[in-house]
């Protein structure tokens, strides 16, 4: 389903529409870039924020969003786009899904259709637009696959990474990819996908999740005899070199990390046993002071975040909702 939420200013109503989830901001207000490119913002220092979460329901369950100048975008396997949509990007001139049915392909923001043929990737994990082109990391293959956004086609063959890639992002001329189980990120020439020879150890067990913003890059990395936990470290975009991690913050899998109005933002899923009380939640992070802020509460089972037009975005797998939460400095 295609549930278009469109934001005025009277209270959020829901429309909806078949294919999949596209959340239009007629507000009007400032828009600050999506959150995994070089556009988003880490300030230094970050103000104070106020925050104001809303939350709509959009059926099926949301497990990734992207964000644009004018739309955010939300997918989940209720969505008709391949055979269940596992991971969705904007930029380059479209929306891109990655399904699992072994494709990618390009939604067009202006009428939110499907344009043009789907794309063939082996498992497709993770994707991002940016750079000249669409990236896509192969989990099991262990590689990531560039698509032309121009032609619509893969161009070369797909570029050797590290262990269980996923999380895939551009910026500061690189395409960084997030190698799951070697606890690394490497690092590949946006311009040809040539691997730049930089492969950077972050993390004593995984990376979960990776973004970049304007000044850094950020991965969420876990040790597993720390299970619950997981740390998060800064990335010198210039020399590799990887900053002290901030620790003990909770989250359990997925996380999910997006940059932008001065902060960096983690999903937290909340409890997943029986009688637990951690609610779902997004959680800002001052990078330069290394202050972790308090919990905001989004819908359950927070899976993917996203920053764009003066808000953070999470898809709430758990109850098929997405939290906007307005962001105020």
């Amino acid at each position: 389903m295609i549930h278009a939420v469109r934001q005025t200013r009277t209270p959020i109503v829901l429309r909806t529409a078949p294919l999949l989830v596209a959340l239009a901001l007629l507000s009007g207000c400032a828009t600050s870039g999506g959150g995994g490119g070089p556009s988003s913002s880490v300030a230094d220092p970050a103000p104070p924020l106020q925050l104001d979460p809303q939350t709509v329901r959009v059926g099926g369950a949301p497990i990734a969003i992207a964000v644009d100048t004018e739309s955010a975008w939300a997918a989940g396997p209720a969505a008709r786009v391949g055979a269940g949509p596992i991971a969705i990007a904007v930029g380059e001139g479209g929306v891109w899904v990655a399904s699992g049915s072994g494709t990618v392909q390009r939604i067009d923001p202006g009428i939110g259709k499907i344009s043009g043929a789907p794309i063939p990737v082996a498992d497709p994990t993770g994707i991002a637009a940016g750079g000249g082109g669409v990236w896509v990391t192969s989990r099991l293959r262990g590689t990531v696959t560039r698509i032309d956004p121009r032609s619509g086609r893969v161009t070369g063959r797909p570029i050797p990474v590290g262990r269980n890639p996923g999380d895939v992002a551009v910026g500061f001329g690189s395409v960084w990819v997030a190698n799951t189980d070697a606890g690394t990120v490497s690092r590949l020439d946006a311009r040809d996908g040539k691997p730049t020879g930089q492969v950077i150890k972050v993390g004593i067990a995984q990376v979960l999740a990776l973004t970049v913003g304007r000044e850094a890059v950020f991965v969420a990395t876990t040790d597993l005899r720390k299970p619950g936990e997981v740390a998060v470290r800064r990335v010198d975009p210039r020399s590799g070199a990887v900053g002290d991690p901030l620790t003990g913050i909770p989250a359990g899998v997925p996380v999910d990390l997006a940059a932008g109005l001065g902060r960096v933002w983690i999903t937290d899923v909340g409890s997943i046993l029986p009688g637990g009380r951690r609610a779902g939640s997004v959680r800002p992070i001052d990078a330069p002071a290394q202050r972790l802020g308090r919990p905001v509460r989004v819908g359950r089972g927070p899976a993917g975040v996203a920053v764009g037009a003066g808000a953070v975005w999470t898809a709430n797998a758990g109850d098929g909702t997405v939290t906007r939460v307005a962001v105020a400095r």
